[in-house]
């Protein structure tokens, strides 16, 4: 799994709310996180699988986030 830490300081409010729709859907059901079965841990940190980081690496890179991924182990 890889923890992902992005931000969104540098768009203007208008663009952020296209991010965040482009990430969670209209509706808080669609969107790259349920695509791509992330968790969201908290505001702008995600928890992606394996097999999904490089479409979630990309998305970031298309908004032009600055972002830090880390690869993480879970235990469940």
């Amino acid at each position: 799994m890889f923890l992902f830490s992005y931000s969104t300081e540098h768009l203007l409010k208008k663009d952020k709310v296209r991010f965040y729709y482009a990430l969670k859907g209209r509706d808080g059901k669609s969107g790259v996180v349920k695509e791509f079965n992330i968790t969201q841990l908290g505001r702008a940190v995600l928890l992606v699988p394996e097999k999904d980081a490089d479409e979630v690496e990309q998305f970031l890179k298309i908004w032009r986030c600055r972002y830090d991924k880390k690869e993480v182990l879970v235990r469940c």
